[in-house]
């Protein structure tokens, strides 16, 4: 939450509400702040993640995709927001806009996911020539053709991805933070910070920040696939660890650092799960997992564990 805190007499509130966008209407989780006399208000933070949910279930609906898949695709041909926004004649700040998170109108959203092929996007540069100088139609000509094939996201955003592509890269600057704030960290217990830090994110902003599916195992919520997925990030290392008592696991550590590309609030979430968990070992995390919601309710299946549950954490807020 902001620096906002409770005052006596004020307490937490959520209920299922429903909104209307687009002349379309949706449920969602709404999150505030009563006070004793029954007034409810709320922060900045809370309107963002009620009316992010919203949003979220538009863009399933309508197949609008999510805004890491529009900067990446930007990012993927190597262009200025307001270059890609030229190019695919929206207005000069709209591309910059729906990166940072606003919808994009259906139409607008088909030539987003049009310009993923590199010949179509070619075909959009090609379009729009008469707009630049020759100069710059060859040097963004150039550029785009240099780019590796057509844009592929990992994954599909959804309700177990907390609405948000894979980011590898996303995922070894939390693992990286992590260590670097509570020292070299055993696989069981990163599986569990993780967690806290994608789902306490959501709760807070109405979306999560890796990308990563959970699935409730045994000893509480863990990445799917999560020993691929270890050994695939930039910097990190894993090597068995073996106690003077004959006990061994496997130890992540940092053996380079990677630029960071975690936005502040992300940055924020992460510190916040190290200061709840930094005392915490493997075992004793385990357990506080096994008292939330997700875990509770797939454990006997071993299923994925919606975001949604997120809303029912006994952290975050």
């Amino acid at each position: 939450m902001e620096n906002n805190k409770l005052l006596p007499g004020e307490k937490y509130f959520q209920e299922v509400r429903t909104a209307t966008f687009r002349k379309e209407e949706f449920s969602y989780i709404h999150t505030g702040v009563i006070d004793e006399d029954g007034e409810m208000w709320t922060t900045t933070e809370m309107d963002e993640a009620n009316i992010f949910q919203v949003y979220n279930q538009y863009r399933l609906k309508h197949g609008i995709p999510f805004p890491d898949e529009i900067s990446g695709i930007r990012e993927h041909y190597g262009l200025s927001a307001a270059k890609m926004a030229q190019i695919l004649g929206f207005g000069i700040n709209q591309y910059r806009m729906y990166e940072d998170g606003e919808v994009p109108s259906v139409s607008n959203a088909r030539t987003i996911i049009a310009a993923r092929e590199k010949a179509v996007f070619i075909s959009f540069v090609e379009a729009a020539k008469s707009e630049m100088s020759e100069r710059e139609y060859q040097r963004i000509k150039k550029k785009v053709e240099a780019a590796d094939g057509d844009y592929k996201s990992i994954g599909q955003p959804s309700e177990y991805t907390g609405f948000r592509s894979m980011s590898i890269d996303k995922i070894a600057n939390i693992v990286q933070a992590i260590i670097a704030n509570i020292g070299p960290t055993f696989v069981t217990k990163m599986n569990k910070l993780l967690f806290y830090a994608d789902f306490i994110h959501y709760k807070q902003h109405g979306y999560g920040i890796t990308g990563i599916a959970y699935k409730a195992l045994p000893y509480g919520p863990v990445p799917e696939q999560w020993g691929k997925l270890y050994s695939s990030l930039p910097g990190i290392d894993m090597a068995e660890f073996v106690y003077s008592s004959g006990q061994s696991g496997i130890r992540m550590e940092v053996v380079e650092n990677a630029e960071n590309i975690l936005s502040d609030t992300e940055i924020n979430t992460v510190k916040m799960v190290c200061r709840l968990f930094a005392e915490m070992n493997a075992g004793e995390i385990s357990q506080t997992s096994h008292l939330e919601k997700g875990w509770i309710e797939n454990k006997d299946s071993r299923s994925a564990i919606s975001y949604q549950n997120a809303f029912a954490l006994n952290f975050g807020r």
